[in-house]
């Protein structure tokens, strides 16, 4: 079945093409929305979500507003899956549903990672990639690690390969060694996720395939 809530995403007003600037707001069917994305995804996902604050979306005819103790943002509807942000360029978009998912390449948090001349890891570094079958085996090469000069030092987080699934805008990665991680997982804005899209979101930041 669809994920129990609705995504949207955008630009922050004033940022173009800067991911670093991206605008979350999680809606529940109540109404209730939170503002910021989970980054560990939605497997736990509930009204005591840490780490950002709860509003209320209201939506009348075709106009409404998103509505917390920081901020009002009024809102147009321009389709089911657009939203103009009164007196603002940059628009919401809901993210479609990624259930199912089954990838197929090697994703990488440096942009232009396949051609750049100075791409600062070997073949068999770890390096901030992580490479997906369609049959759902994955080998982390490093995405979460954060220091690449000692990359086993946290275990948590080192490089690994296991099984993965993908559900709820979440990537669950089962590791052969035992270790669990999720994050929330998404393309961009309302396009839709294929198995060769070259760019989605994992935690929140974005991956290339080339």
């Amino acid at each position: 079945g669809k994920p129990p809530f609705v995504i949207w995403m955008g630009l922050k007003s004033g940022s173009t093409g800067n991911w670093a600037n991206t605008d979350w707001k999680v809606v529940l069917p109540d109404g209730s929305y939170f503002n910021q994305l989970p980054r560990e995804g939605f497997l736990d996902f509930s009204k005591n979500q840490a780490g950002g604050t709860w509003g209320t979306f209201v939506l009348n005819g075709n106009s409404g507003a998103f509505q917390n103790q920081y901020e009002t943002v009024e809102i147009k509807k321009i389709s089911d899956t657009e939203l103009e942000k009164v007196g603002y360029t940059n628009r919401l978009y809901k993210l479609a549903s990624v259930d199912g998912l089954k990838l197929s390449s090697k994703y990488n948090s440096i942009p232009n990672w396949s051609t750049i001349p100075n791409y600062p890891y070997g073949p068999s570094d770890a390096q901030p990639m992580i490479s997906f079958e369609a049959n759902g085996t994955f080998d982390d090469l490093g995405a979460f690690v954060t220091d690449f000069l000692r990359p086993y030092k946290d275990p948590q987080i080192a490089p690994g390969s296991g099984s993965y699934e993908i559900k709820n805008f979440t990537l669950i990665l089962n590791y052969s060694d035992g270790r669990k991680i999720t994050k929330a997982f998404s393309g961009v804005f309302n396009n839709k996720v294929t198995t060769t899209s070259e760019l989605f979101f994992i935690g929140g930041n974005p991956f290339y395939s080339k």
